[in-house]
């Protein structure tokens, strides 16, 4: 099939899938109101694919099979490769804003880790079969989603509840399985999803140690959505809930048949826990590359406001705005710190002794785009959001685009609603999508998103925490602890008395 246009990405989802939304039974989703607008979305970037002006960053010819398929399934090789992947995402990203934290582009760079880290620890035949499933992905140009996490059924332990997806039936050609897995953003409005690890299962867990693929019309599977965020009130009012609204969704697999071609691990505790554990760094260079493009969109949208009022022409917004644009700045450069990551961690792995080492290298190994996506970008999206509220104030409570429109009153509102040298419906359209990005139910959902991102952030310290690097650290510290006198170590600035001696 090769490169897919966005209207045949449309027809794809006219397959009869068990969906429901709003208390409604949807039939087909391409034509609810509530996915107009992310559908016109990610359709247009399926037709950027195919446009002559974007073409060149955003596919690539592969080699051995002669076809041009999307660069965000690209296996990077070399320095190039990655780069180029650098360059796609970016474009994609910004093309979309940051706004969508699952784009197709998520799972794709997703599925090639799970990929690297099973062969990194000789679960070989499992790296094929996603091997297999990354050719597919690259033939059909599908747009796939994931659901990981275990229903909440009982957080006082990580153990798989009952309620969680697991194998009932071992058949010679598949598996059959039951539960509910969340929380699956894109659902709606994707072709496939990867059913994956999230926490770690344990002997005697077996069952629920489960990976495969399957299409989302699946005899048996129910997309429970979350309420809709997207009501139609038109692009002037919700500019931002109108285009990226990606959709969440409870998937419940109600004796769902998987065929053993799409199951990739079923029992194996091993295999299981190890799917994510050592991937390359695909995932993170992408979800690094949609926050820098979130956090320069944030940082636009903030400076566009705060001119819009004239607290521009003021120190005091000027520094807040400053502060915002210095963390886009340090956010460019942990983009280009993932990229830098994810070229050594593939150097390494084809030639395991080309790692550099001796004096003046790192003896672990960082993991730039990860601790970026986990510690860095919450917090500075978060602040650019605050800074948002800030130079605009009550501003952001805005009346709508019909007031603009009334006969009776929209003379008045071209008259009393305007900031300094901006008309009434330039000021109304910025303060929208304000109000869009910091009090819709929109903007609730993304920076409820944002936290978790990553997952519980409480659980991705700890980890960080029990890291090799952390003891890379603290031998640092031990060194001068324990160093002799002369040792370099132990070289300390000479006081200002002894410097004027």
């Amino acid at each position: 099939m090769g490169l897919r246009s966005g209207a045949a990405y449309l027809e794809g989802l006219r397959d009869g899938r068990s969906l429901y939304i709003n208390g409604e039974r949807v039939d087909d989703v391409t034509a609810h109101p509530a996915f107009q607008g992310v559908l016109a979305t990610l359709a247009g970037l399926y037709d950027a694919q195919r446009d002559p002006e974007f073409a060149d960053v955003l596919t690539v010819r592969d080699e051995a099979s002669g076809e041009t398929h999307s660069t965000t399934l690209l296996e990077a090789r070399t320095h190039e490769d990655v780069l180029a992947r650098l360059r796609c995402d970016r474009l994609r990203t910004e093309l979309t804003y940051g706004m969508m934290g699952r784009l197709p582009d998520f799972m794709n760079a997703y599925l090639l880790d799970v990929a690297s880290s099973l062969a990194h620890v000789g679960k070989h035949e499992e790296a094929a079969r996603m091997g297999a499933y990354l050719a597919r992905l690259r033939r059909e140009d599908l747009a796939v989603t994931h659901t990981l996490v275990d229903p909440q059924s009982d957080r006082s332990t990580r153990d798989a509840p009952p309620e969680a997806v697991r194998i009932v039936e071992r058949r010679a050609d598949g598996i059959v399985i039951r539960g509910a897995r969340l929380l699956s953003t894109l659902a709606p409005v994707a072709d496939e999803v990867f059913v994956g690890p999230y926490v770690p299962r344990r002997p005697g867990q077996e069952d629920y140690a489960l990976v495969c693929t399957l299409p989302l019309d699946a005899p048996g599977l129910k997309i429970v959505c979350r309420q809709a965020y997207d009501r139609g009130d038109g692009l002037f009012d919700t500019p931002l809930s109108g285009r990226f609204d990606e959709g969440d969704a409870i998937l419940v697999f109600d004796d769902v048949f998987v065929p053993e071609d799409r199951v990739v691990v079923a029992g194996d505790l091993d295999a299981y826990n190890n799917v994510v554990r050592n991937a390359v760094g695909y995932g993170p260079l992408q979800g690094a590359a949609r926050s820098t493009s979130k956090l320069k969109f944030l940082a636009g949208l903030a400076t566009v406001a705060a001119r819009t009022t004239g607290r521009a022409a003021s120190p005091r917004y000027q520094e807040e705005l400053g502060e915002v644009m210095g963390l886009l700045n340090v956010a460019e450069g942990l983009l280009d710190g993932a990229a830098v990551d994810l070229g050594r961690r593939i150097g390494e792995r084809r030639d395991p002794g080309s790692a550099p080492c001796g004096p003046g290298c790192p003896t672990e190994e960082s993991r730039v785009g990860i601790a970026a996506l986990t510690f860095f970008f919450p917090h500075a999206i978060a602040r650019a959001v605050e800074v948002l509220r800030l130079v605009t104030g009550s501003g952001a409570i805005a009346m709508t685009e019909g007031e603009l429109r009334h006969p009776e009153i929209g003379h008045l509102v071209e008259e009393y609603v305007h900031g300094p040298g901006v008309g009434a419906e330039r000021r109304l359209q910025v303060m929208r999508m304000v109000w869009d990005m910091t009090c819709s139910p929109f903007a609730a959902r993304q920076a409820l998103y944002e936290r978790y991102y990553t997952g519980d952030p409480v659980v991705g310290r700890v980890l960080f925490f029990n890291a090799p690097k952390t003891r890379e650290a603290e031998a640092l510290a031990e060194r001068l602890l324990s160093a002799a006198p002369g040792d370099p170590a132990r070289v300390v600035p000479a006081r200002p008395a002894d410097r004027n001696a």
